[in-house]
């Protein structure tokens, strides 16, 4: 391969692990497969190998390590192979056959199968039909295996456990590519990266190398923030560096010196764009990409893959910093505001402690969790009580609480969790 071609592909498939050896981290994880490997060497029938664990753990690199070891090659069934049960079944006819272009036998591949909950049940009758027609060797990874609905699948396989990389064992990976890219960062740049991956590998090999083939400037920023000293930048330094400064790719990198969570800071640009910017085509720019950054935290949120924060961060302040380069705003210098979100959630923390008691002490009356009696009974409470003081007395009363504390759970329930 070229030089010219090596440029192209992503470090992530550039320095992906060639043998387990390689797999960082993963030490009875490697154990195991080691065993599980020795078993289908000698013939052995083997169960299905489940690898699970966080993303950017190595467990899709450990399953192509898998192949290597066992000199086949890897037949990868997607989402869509899934749902075309005639692609499907072409593709199960040929199992047995050797590759065409290798001559190698074959071994399937069924990657992140929690993003398919839906399926599951299928899965566990193709790998049925797999084991039965051609007990090839079938390897699954997954985010969360006990997604709701894969209970079938985890009884057909052999599970094997992949843990969170440390910050450490992420930053010697690191360490060793840049060096074999030629790549020289100052060593608390690279420690920054390690740290904000969250243990995710893959999410930092690509954070690198953005950095690496970034422009002179972006490098340039970079050694500012981590070059002699580690200097904790503060929250008013981002929101000026956001809002009143022109390199906005230097905002995003900044956020990893700030000693502030991810969330708060979204708070922050939240409720500072509206006090800084003032054309309509700006504001309607910046909040476009608050938007995208909030859908990326939702996905966070629902499917626990954190290398998908450092989409949001990018949002976040390089996007909306961006937003004034765009059209053009020049902007001033306003006193930037503390996020009132969190000053309205302090004011009801009161509030919402009376709901949670009210809720837990009817929640072991009517034998339902208290999330469902603060969402849904307690709103239904208050409709059928109406503003009836003695109403709300006589319930408490004959339901054990104190009226004064249903009363105020009563009033605040509407929009308090």
């Amino acid at each position: 391969m070229s030089e010219a071609s090596l440029e192209r592909i992503p470090w992530t498939e550039k320095h992906r692990p060639k043998s387990l050896d390689e797999i960082v981290g993963q030490k009875k994880a490697v154990e195991a497969i080691r065993k599980w490997i020795e078993d289908v060497k000698m013939g052995k029938k083997v169960r299905p190998l489940l690898l699970y664990g966080p993303p950017g753990t190595g467990k899709t690199s450990a399953a192509y390590a898998i192949a290597l070891e066992l000199d086949m090659e890897i037949v990868e069934v997607n989402a869509s192979d899934v749902r075309n049960r005639e692609h499907l079944s072409k593709l199960l006819e040929g199992l047995t056959a050797r590759s065409l272009f290798t001559g190698k036998r074959r071994m399937i591949l069924f990657d992140e199968i929690d993003a398919l909950p839906s399926e599951a049940r299928t899965i566990a009758s193709i790998l049925r039909e797999i084991l039965k027609r051609a007990p090839v060797p079938i390897v699954l990874t997954a985010n969360d295996p006990y997604e709701q609905g894969l209970a079938q699948l985890r009884g057909l396989t052999t599970m094997v456990q992949f843990t969170r990389l440390r910050w450490t064992t992420v930053y010697a990976v690191l360490r060793r590519i840049a060096q074999r890219e030629g790549v020289r960062l100052p060593e608390t740049a690279l420690k920054a990266i390690a740290q904000n991956s969250k243990g995710d590998l893959r999410a930092a090999i690509n954070d690198l190398e953005a950095v690496a083939k970034g422009s002179r400037e972006l490098v340039g920023a970079f050694g500012r923030i981590f070059g002699s000293r580690d200097v904790e930048k503060n929250i008013f330094e981002l929101m000026r560096a956001i809002f009143l400064g022109k390199n906005c790719r230097y905002t995003a990198w900044m956020t990893m010196s700030v000693d502030v969570d991810p969330d708060m800071i979204l708070r922050w640009v939240e409720e500072n764009v509206p006090l800084v910017y003032k054309s309509p085509k700006t504001l309607a720019l910046a909040y476009e990409y608050l938007s995208r950054a909030d859908v990326f935290r939702g996905r966070i949120v629902r499917t626990q893959s954190w290398r998908l924060l450092a989409y949001a961060n990018e949002m976040a302040t390089l996007g909306v910093c961006s937003a004034k380069l765009t059209t053009g705003e020049q902007t001033g210098y306003v006193r930037f505001s503390f996020p009132s979100w969190v000053k309205q959630a302090s004011a009801t923390v009161q509030s919402r402690r009376t709901i949670r008691e009210v809720s837990l002490q009817l929640a072991k009356r009517y034998h339902v969790p208290s999330k469902v009696v603060a969402r849904e009974i307690l709103p239904l409470i208050k409709a059928a009580l109406g503003d009836r003081p003695a109403k709300v007395i006589e319930f408490a009363r004959r339901h054990g609480l104190d009226p004064e504390a249903l009363q105020s759970a009563l009033e605040n329930v509407r929009g308090v969790s």
